[in-house]
């Protein structure tokens, strides 16, 4: 009876410490710190941008949506970069698409930092369901929220908790309705 109390004590405290990795990267959450290349092969940490408020993608080439948001995503940067906002790309293509990458980041004329997790480094940690997937971090390295698929960055909608945490009063289009798209400046 005791050997079999400790089997089923055993059993227990191997699944629990089993789940903490399925445990999904939550809003409230501190974000996982990692280092990862960029296109130029320079070493970027996320916690390099503590301070700031960071819009973290997820994407890959091969990836119809990414591609359909990246534009949104650059107007994004070009707006708010100077208000602190750091956009950083991660592109998940694995070691056979990276070559991929350069003339995709070219095509899109992205000027943000683009990362490369071709051995998927930030796998278990964001426990991301697919890409595209965003999380945006606020200046303590905080998850504030959780993006999971594409989005018109160019909404005012889409805009609330990026503005709250910039503390900025997002510009509708000339003469727009507050949920049109911005124009690129």
């Amino acid at each position: 009876m005791l050997a079999g109390a400790a089997v089923l004590a055993v059993t227990f405290a191997i699944v629990w410490l089993q789940s903490a990795k399925y445990e999904p990267l939550v809003v409230g959450k501190v974000a996982p710190d990692f280092a990862l290349s960029d296109l130029n092969d320079q070493p970027i940490r996320l916690s390099d941008f503590r301070g700031k408020v960071v819009f973290l993608n997820f994407w890959a080439t091969w990836c119809k949506p990414c591609r359909e948001e990246m534009p949104s995503m650059e107007v994004l940067h070009k707006n708010f970069e100077k208000d602190g906002l750091v956009i950083l790309a991660v592109s998940i293509d694995r070691v056979t698409t990276t070559k991929d990458i350069p003339p995709f980041v070219k095509g899109m004329n992205l000027t943000f930092p683009v990362l490369i997790d071709s051995w998927g480094q930030t796998d278990k940690p964001y426990k991301r369901m697919g890409v595209p997937e965003t999380f945006i971090i606020d200046q303590q390295g905080i998850v504030r929220e959780i993006v999971i698929g594409p989005r018109d960055w160019t909404r005012l909608d889409s805009l609330q908790i990026l503005t709250s945490l910039l503390k900025v009063t997002p510009k509708a289009a000339e003469g727009g309705e507050p949920d049109r798209p911005m124009r690129e400046s």
